[in-house]
């Protein structure tokens, strides 16, 4: 169905209408990849980055922000009057996306059909089917914490908390790197309920404990300082502060991209630092639980300051061999030489040379966005070194699945 960029009704009058680019605030986790990888400057945030919104005066519809996006908040359209694009003001005091125009009590169509609609990279061929936003910030499921431990050396300023969730008979289901959705108490400074906070599920869609309905995340105590004083991350606090017995407010499962290849034959890497160790944590358990063993090993490339204020080392380090090589890249340790996981990367660049033409290999990037972007220029580096032509690599790496990242 061809469908012109603009319409108009037949409803007796001249009106024209266009389709508007917008972030569902519902599903968006707030990470800033959108941001990130708009050349335009067109996503733009609030003060405190509860809000993503995009300027219609920027936007130029280029949409290499849809394969940033993890949760598919980005992947919305709406039509508006031509001319009359909604404001970055009005989309800032969204809780929800407004209802779609209406003339005569009939919607008005997009100008293109749903399946016409760019729809960014797919989740890995083999990878299980998801199930997504089964609770919502209008009805989140409330859950019971069952544990909450500091991971990081008491000495560090790095303070990472393991927290346990018990769902116990609820019907929240998961799979290996999705996110779940924390509503903190309380309002912003504009009188809006806070915002929900995504974090990476650290546990295997078997649970914490094998057979249990126990989840785990891993979450970093944030304390910034802005204009000279102390800000203290509103649901990472909430969070790091949280007793056993105590409820929080879920919303989600989250995610259909960053998903576990389930093929066997498959490989993986995956790259990370700091908490980004989370969805990695969630595969290696599913890895060690997966009765194949003919599995290919993970390969985890991971980084941090010092082995001191990285969560999950000492478990990292009992996991067999037949199941992971683990690659640790320090950048502030005493005992060892300053790298990052870009090195360790480039020191095996043949390997990963190779790696990228593989069609059954996968490549899982998650951290901070500069780390992500800095792992992006060294993979272009490699294929540049090897002769792999990769603007055409890239899009058929994203668009097979076989490239996630997800970055905050």
């Amino acid at each position: 169905m061809n469908i012109p960029n603009q319409i108009t009704p037949d409803n007796g009058n001249d009106m024209q209408f266009v389709r508007q680019h917008l972030i569902d605030p519902e599903s968006c986790l707030c990470c800033g990849s959108c941001e990130a990888a708009c050349s335009e400057g067109a996503i733009q945030t609030d003060r405190l980055m509860q809000r993503y919104v995009i300027d219609p005066a920027k936007c130029n519809n280029s949409h290499a922000c849809l394969d940033a996006c993890s949760s598919n908040a980005i992947k919305t359209w709406q039509m508006v009057p031509a001319g009359k694009p909604y404001s970055i003001e009005e989309q800032f005091a969204w809780d929800v996306l407004p209802p779609k125009l209406e003339i005569g009590g009939q919607t008005v169509p997009l100008v293109l059909d749903e399946d016409e609609l760019p729809q960014g990279h797919p989740a890995p061929a083999s990878a299980s089917e998801p199930v997504t936003f089964r609770y919502t910030q209008q009805k989140p499921l409330a859950v019971r914490i069952e544990s909450n431990v500091r991971v990081t050396d008491s000495a560090s300023d790095t303070d990472i908390h393991h927290i346990v969730l018990d769902f116990q008979n609820t019907d929240f289901t998961w799979l290996e790197g999705q996110n779940i959705g924390v509503l903190p108490p309380g309002e912003d400074a504009n009188g809006h309920a806070h915002h929900m906070r995504a974090y990476s599920i650290a546990s295997s869609r078997g649970g914490e404990a094998a057979g249990s309905r126990q989840m785990a995340l891993t979450i970093k105590r944030v304390i910034d300082v802005q204009d000279g004083k102390p800000y203290y991350g509103i649901a990472s606090n909430y969070m790091c502060d949280l007793k056993p017995g105590d409820t929080v407010r879920c919303i989600g499962p989250i995610g259909s991209h960053f998903l576990m290849p389930q093929d066997p034959a498959s490989r993986i890497l995956m790259i990370c630092s700091g908490t980004g160790i989370a969805p990695m944590r969630s595969f290696i358990q599913q890895q060690q639980r997966m009765s194949n063993n003919l599995r290919v090993p993970l390969q985890l490339f991971y980084g941090g300051r010092t082995e001191a204020e990285m969560a999950y080392v000492d478990e990292l380090q009992q996991v067999p061999e037949t199941t992971l090589a683990l690659h640790l890249a320090l950048s502030r340790s005493p005992a060892h030489p300053k790298r990052y996981v870009q090195d360790l990367l480039w020191e095996r660049s043949d390997q990963m040379a190779e790696f990228l033409q593989d069609r059954n290999a996968h490549i899982f990037i998650c951290g901070m966005i500069a780390m992500g972007q800095a792992v992006m220029n060294l993979l272009a580096e490699i294929a540049e070194q090897h002769q792999l032509p990769w603007e055409d690599l890239h899009h058929k790496l994203l668009h097979e699945g076989r490239l996630q990242i997800e970055t905050y």
